[in-house]
């Protein structure tokens, strides 16, 4: 039941981490669009304690850097997945060492 268990655990991990290399190759050839949690619009206004205000223009550029890093974190995190569950049905696949006799002599 284990060893099932283990071989299991591991294409799901080999899935994961396919899925996710996928993923990442699709968005970057075009197939698919980039997720874009953030949508940062318009200036960024700063004021200071002692009254001054500072208005900064933020440009577009700033959202695809965001989006484009959030993408790489959550592709990141789907792979780090997919490797400790093949790590996990590795170690239940193995044969477990023989138990030592603990008898003095």
């Amino acid at each position: 039941m284990d060893k099932k268990t283990g071989y299991l655990l591991l294409l799901l991990g080999a899935a994961f981490i396919a899925g996710g290399a996928g993923l990442a190759l699709a968005s970057f050839y075009g197939g698919l669009p980039f997720p874009e949690p953030f949508a940062l619009a318009g200036d960024l206004n700063v004021s200071s304690p002692n009254g001054a205000a500072v208005t900064i223009p933020m440009p577009p550029q700033i959202n695809k850097a965001a989006n484009l890093s959030f993408f790489f974190m959550l592709v990141f995190v789907l792979m780090g997945a997919g490797a400790r569950l093949g790590n996990l049905g590795v170690k239940l696949i193995k044969e477990p060492p023989a138990p030592k006799d603990k008898t003095p002599k």
